[in-house]
C-alpha cells in the first residue's frame, strides 16, 4: 500500500445487515425523515420532500450511496473527524443537515430530477438525490456526504428540521416549608400524585 493512500476504514460489522433501502432513523430525534427539502427558489423544477438515509451500498468508487457507501468511500477520514464506526455515519450527515441549512444545485440532471447538495460550512456537504413517489412527488436520499468541497451552484432551497422531542420536565415547586418537613405532606403528595 503507498504510504500517501489513507488506510482502509474498519469492515462493516456483520450486525449491520440491514438492506440496502433499510431507513436509517435521526441519531437525535429518532425520526426516519430527517427533514424536509423546501423549495425557495423558481430555478429548481421540481418539488421538496422528506430527506432519507437509507443503509445503501458501495458498487465502487464514486458510485453507490447511503451508510455503506459514505463509510467505504470516507471512513479513513470519519475516524479523523471523530466518527470512529460506521455506527457513527448517521451522526456525521446529522452534523451536516440541519435545521436553515442551505441547498443548492449545480444542474447535473439525473433521471429528469436534479441532485441538490447540502451545504453545511466546515461540517460539510450531504448529496441528495430525488426519487419520485407517485407522479407528482419526490423524496430525497442521502447519496453521499463529506468535507472539504465548495460546490457551485446556485441557492435553491433550505431544509426544514424537526424539532427534537422535549424530554417531559419535573413540575416546579415552591420551596418545602417548616410544616412540610414537619409533617412529610409534600413527598406524600408527590409520590402519589
Amino acid at each position: 500500500m503507498s504510504r500517501f493512500k489513507a488506510p482502509p476504514p474498519q469492515a462493516i460489522p456483520v450486525e449491520f445487515d440491514h438492506h440496502e433501502d433499510f431507513n436509517i432513523a435521526h441519531p437525535t430525534t429518532g425520526l426516519e425523515s430527517w427533514g424536509l427539502v423546501k423549495v425557495t427558489s423558481q430555478l429548481l423544477q421540481q418539488p421538496g420532500g422528506d430527506i432519507y438515509l437509507r443503509a445503501g451500498k458501495h458498487i465502487g468508487p464514486h458510485k453507490g450511496f447511503g451508510v455503506r457507501h459514505i463509510w467505504q468511500e470516507r471512513g479513513h477520514d470519519l475516524v479523523k473527524w471523530g466518527y470512529p464506526t460506521v455506527y457513527d455515519v448517521p451522526r456525521f450527515v446529522s452534523d451536516i443537515i440541519v435545521h436553515g441549512t442551505n441547498i443548492v444545485c449545480e444542474f447535473d440532471s439525473m433521471k429528469g430530477n436534479e441532485r441538490l447538495i447540502v451545504l453545511r460550512g466546515r461540517k460539510g456537504c450531504a448529496v441528495l438525490a430525488a426519487w419520485p413517489i407517485g407522479d407528482d412527488q419526490l423524496y430525497y436520499s442521502v447519496v453521499t456526504a463529506y468535507r472539504n468541497r465548495t460546490p457551485n451552484g446556485k441557492a435553491v432551497g433550505m431544509i426544514e428540521g424537526f424539532q427534537i422531542p422535549e424530554t417531559p420536565k419535573a413540575p416546579d415547586l415552591a420551596p418545602l416549608t417548616e410544616e412540610d418537613m414537619r409533617d412529610g405532606s409534600r413527598s406524600a403528595c408527590l409520590a402519589n400524585p
